[in-house]
């Protein structure tokens, strides 16, 4: 006898809420290294490798958040990989924008329970 879909949906929602836990860890520690980035942009000692991995962080956030159920998540981390991954400097009102959106990016991360 098949179980009923339920029981499938629930079992993903379980699958996923033990992933998003084990994930967890990891989803604070590539926000840190943006926030690293962040920091040292505002004191103007950005250096090439740190924005490189921060721009690393925020393209894995862009792809597993969506995955957890945060696709705003993941259209804030794509927004800074993409401000990251210019080639130009970032001006002081671009690195007033990327603040911006790493907050909000942190308030969806910690919305999820």
């Amino acid at each position: 006898m098949n179980d009923p879909p339920d029981s499938h949906a629930h079992d993903l929602e379980l699958l996923l809420h033990d992933l998003w836990k084990r994930n967890y860890p990891t989803l604070l520690e590539r926000l840190k290294t943006l926030h690293d980035a962040q920091s040292k942009l505002a004191d103007g000692s950005l250096d090439n490798q740190t924005r490189k991995d921060a721009e690393a962080s925020a393209h894995k956030l862009a792809g597993v958040l969506g995955t957890f159920g945060l696709p705003q998540g993941s259209k804030l981390a794509s927004k800074i990989e993409a401000l990251l991954a210019q080639e130009t400097e970032i001006d002081t009102e671009r690195g007033r924008e990327l603040g911006e959106w790493l907050d909000e990016l942190e308030s969806v991360v910690a919305s999820k329970p």
